[in-house]
């Protein structure tokens, strides 16, 4: 199972990405950030190898490289957290 984890350098993202790096049946971690996201503390290096960081620059335009990574994803979980002001 590949899972895309979208706002992955948040605090609560952080916690799914060290958990879903433990699930036997998830095979691949895709962490989408606005930066690079690297494994969580307290994850094995085995476990860590299935974490690949995507890094775009916003939320609403997604290069083509990143839509490859995500082409043949079958979950995805949105972390990604909208500042009220933003919408001021």
């Amino acid at each position: 199972m590949k899972l895309i984890i979208a706002g992955a350098s948040g605090l609560v993202a952080t916690e799914i990405i060290r958990q879903s790096l433990r699930q036997k049946d998830i095979t691949t971690v895709l962490a989408l950030a606005r930066r690079p996201v690297t494994a969580p503390p307290g994850v094995s290096a085995a476990d860590a190898a299935k974490l690949r960081s995507v890094v775009i620059k916003d939320y609403e335009e997604y290069p083509e490289d990143a839509r490859r990574e995500f082409a043949d994803a079958d979950a995805c979980i949105w972390c990604v957290y909208l500042s009220p002001h933003a919408f001021v």
